[in-house]
């Protein structure tokens, strides 16, 4: 006799595409060029009937988190903080982060809660993480700080990345309702590929660790594998 299996019931292989915001707080070095920023996070994890889970996942960062804009950016204004732009205008800038991760995935189910395809899991991840300061210009008027004139004051740091997480993992019994509550920590080796700043005028070639650690919530669309079922003998 042949029966299907269920969510509720029976531990499944399901394909989980997520979609998540998140929340990041930068530690070491990367604490000192940022402060608090958002992100969102573009995830594919397969999970198979012994609990285990694979995938990849790209997190972009955002934000107006830039610390010390004004000292970076300030040899270019005037005495009252102003920047003159394109025919005596005053362009209006906003410095943000720009950035994100890339990273391939492994975790595992150690404790089931609610049916035997949710609980607690653990996840680690490695791949490779870029942040930079982007340089917005509202009136387009400031051609000092437009395309590769920004390289130098732009701090674009690249490097290997380790991330580790912690997840509550809900896939609903009916597969309408399904998500992930987590908290992430992260860990990155990064180089200034520019070599120098220019605002300063020195050399800055040294290793960075890029720390930082956050909170994440995935809403996630799972895609059952068809037709899994099972024998009952008597």
């Amino acid at each position: 006799m042949c029966g299907q299996l269920t969510t509720a019931d029976s531990i499944r292989t399901v394909q989980l595409w997520g979609l998540a915001p998140a929340t990041h707080i930068p530690l070491g070095d990367l604490a000192t060029r940022y402060s608090t920023f958002g992100g969102a996070t573009l995830e594919y994890t397969k999970k198979n009937r012994e609990g285990w889970m694979i995938g990849a996942s790209f997190d972009a960062f955002y934000g107006n988190s830039v610390k010390n804009a004004s000292e970076i950016f300030g040899g270019l204004s005037d005495e009252q903080g102003n920047f003159v732009g394109v025919n005596g205008e005053l362009a209006v800038l906003q410095a943000g982060l720009l950035g994100g991760q890339i990273t391939a995935h492994v975790g595992h189910i150690f404790k089931s809660h609610y049916n035997p395809n949710s609980g607690w899991l653990w996840m680690v991840g490695i791949g490779a993480q870029q942040t930079q300061i982007s340089l917005r210009n509202e009136r387009g008027n400031f051609p000092q700080l437009q395309g590769s004139m920004l390289r130098g004051y732009d701090r674009l740091h690249i490097g290997p990345v380790a991330k580790v997480q912690l997840r509550y993992l809900h896939l609903d019994n009916n597969e309408r309702i399904n998500y992930a509550l987590g908290i992430h920590a992260f860990l990155a080796t990064t180089q200034n590929i520019r070599g120098f700043n220019t605002d300063t005028g020195l050399l800055d070639n040294s290793f960075k660790w890029d720390m930082g650690v956050g909170v994440n919530f995935t809403w996630y669309l799972p895609i059952y594998a068809k037709q899994e079922s099972f024998f009952l003998t008597d």
